[in-house]
């Protein structure tokens, strides 16, 4: 059986002809359904403490390095026998608890999360009539306590556990909070009366014996959802807990009915974004955050796992989401890229508002239809800001700042050219299309503040050895090749390599391209930078 991504493929050919650009709409378009384009995710300080300290990582633990040999054959080897058995149980589980090492740039302190912008003027409408349809529960709260289960009950969810009940007991109100933001989100209104149940396990055997967990229900490894139902099984980690459980809820909330049909990459994505979580100190969740610290997340691992995959030449590219099958669709991994990969599409300050039109389709057809629709003039750049937001991705990673800023293009001048790149930024574009083979020099002077402790971080254009940011050290002035109109289909290390240009270099565009540059600072910690170099670029003649 032909996967989604040939059904969708195939479709956007025979209509529009070109479907590179159609896809990428479709693609993103579908994780915009989400209401990102308004939403400021979460980075590394919470609202109104962007100038808090940060904390500083040795020069080693910022560099990002490929593993030895054996440990390449050894993670491959793993990894082929995890997807063998995950394959094996012949069903769409959902993602396992990771459990990495501590991430080398994780620092950053607690979160903000995105918060809802709905547009009032547009009417919410129902969730789908097969909600009409669904069975009651089959047991009552009553019933099931007397077979020694604990329920846990709010207006709209129902916990059935056997698990001590301090372990499960605000998962209700954390998922009433969920509920009510993906009603806003995805523009639809769940039925008052309506209660979705989830089964959290210890002993799967004894929801077995008692009729709970269906005998007609296919296996898992972690969880599995049907209808207004869903089933997981205990974690180790209270995090864990919670990410499943909101991963499992966001499926039962968006994918009643006809919504079944969406590829398993986006449907995965979706569901792994929202369930990526933080409670505050005063007890506020938010949901679709970009992690901050890796023990406020304990077991999710999903950007150790994007790392290891680059560092191994296993990266993917924008148009991967929707060329896996279901049945391939298994690995921890695939569920790391898939959470990526809506992370970009429902975060990007330029893209976002462009195919937020479309997050309210609710078939194939009408992707389809809201796709011939979209507006075409902001996708030279999507693959190669896939690609770069893929390699520098962080705990912490500071969305709004760290994004890359184009300008319009313009061809290589003979005469000189300056540009201003700001320390607060992070890729910043030139302009400048540089011809393949055409040799440029850069000469950059200035000074910037990159950090203030017992006194201010000074550097200039060369850098300074106080700290190292991605191997390099700290505010020495940076350059990358970017492609426009790379295909999505594009990915490997030879689209994103990162060149240390310094106070003065000669560099070689290895293709056509445009010439970007930045300062070098932890993409988490560019809040309390200030400063930029002047950098003069003209063609080298000789």
């Amino acid at each position: 059986m032909s996967s989604r991504a040939d059904v969708f493929s195939a479709g956007l050919w025979l209509r529009f002809g070109r479907p590179s650009r159609y896809l990428l709409f479709l693609l993103a378009g579908c994780s915009l359904m989400i209401s990102g384009c308004g939403d400021r995710p979460a980075v590394s300080q919470p609202a109104g403490d962007q100038n808090a300290d940060r904390q500083v990582a040795s020069p080693a633990s910022s560099q990002v390095t490929s593993n030895s040999q054996d440990s390449t054959t050894s993670r491959t080897s793993q990894a082929a026998q995890r997807r063998v058995a995950e394959i094996a149980s012949n069903m769409q589980d959902e993602p396992e608890m990771v459990v990495p090492d501590a991430d080398p740039q994780a620092f950053a302190s607690s979160q903000t999360g995105g918060e809802s912008n709905p547009r009032a003027q547009m009417a919410a409408r129902p969730a789908g009539p097969e909600l009409a349809t669904l069975p009651a529960p089959a047991k009552t709260p009553a019933e099931l306590e007397a077979l020694g289960f604990r329920v846990i009950t709010s207006p709209h969810i129902v916990i059935v556990t056997d698990l001590p009940l301090a372990e499960v007991a605000k998962l209700p109100e954390l998922g009433e909070a969920l509920l009510q933001r993906l009603q806003s989100d995805f523009h639809i209104k769940w039925p008052e009366n309506q209660q979705l149940t989830g089964y959290v396990m210890s002993d799967m055997t004894s929801f077995r014996e008692t009729g709970l967990l269906p005998e007609d229900l296919p296996g898992f490894l972690h969880g599995r959802h049907r209808g207004s139902e869903f089933w997981m099984k205990m974690q180790a980690t209270p995090y864990y807990l919670r990410h499943l459980f909101l991963h499992e809820l966001t499926h039962v909330v968006t994918l009643i009915g006809v919504r079944e049909d969406l590829p398993v990459g986006f449907k995965e994505g979706i569901a792994e974004w929202y369930a990526t979580n933080f409670i505050d100190e005063a007890g506020k969740p938010y949901f679709g955050v970009l992690p901050g610290r890796p023990e406020d997340f304990a077991g999710w691992g999903r950007i150790g796992l994007i790392q290891e995959d680059l560092a191994t030449g296993k990266g993917r590219s924008f148009a991967d989401l929707l060329t896996i099958d279901a049945h391939e669709f298994s690995t921890n991994d695939d569920y790391a890229w898939a959470w990526l990969w809506i992370q970009f599409c429902s975060q990007h300050p330029t893209y976002g508002p462009d195919f937020a039109k479309l997050r309210t389709s609710r078939t194939l057809e009408e992707f389809l239809q809201s796709a011939r629709r979209a507006d075409q003039t902001s996708t030279t750049w999507l693959s190669s800001d896939w690609l770069r937001l893929s390699t520098d991705i962080c705990f912490g990673y500071d969305t709004a700042l760290a994004a890359t800023l184009h300008r319009p293009m313009e061809p290589l001048a003979v005469q000189p050219v300056t540009r201003s790149i700001a320390a607060k930024a992070g890729w910043q574009s030139t302009g400048l299309l540089v011809p393949q083979g055409t040799t440029i020099r850069l000469r950059a002077k200035g000074q910037v503040e990159l950090n203030r402790t017992t006194r201010p971080w000074i550097s200039q254009p060369q850098g300074i050895s106080v700290d190292y940011a991605n191997g390099q050290k700290l505010g020495r002035l940076m350059a990358w090749w970017g492609i426009p109109d790379l295909p999505l289909t594009a990915h490997g290390a030879e689209f994103t390599e990162v060149i240390p240009a310094g106070q003065i270099a000669r560099l070689t565009a290895p293709r056509e391209a445009v010439l970007f540059l930045r300062i070098n600072d932890h993409f988490y910690d560019l809040a309390n930078n200030s400063g930029e170099y002047e950098v003069v670029i003209e063609q080298d003649v000789e």
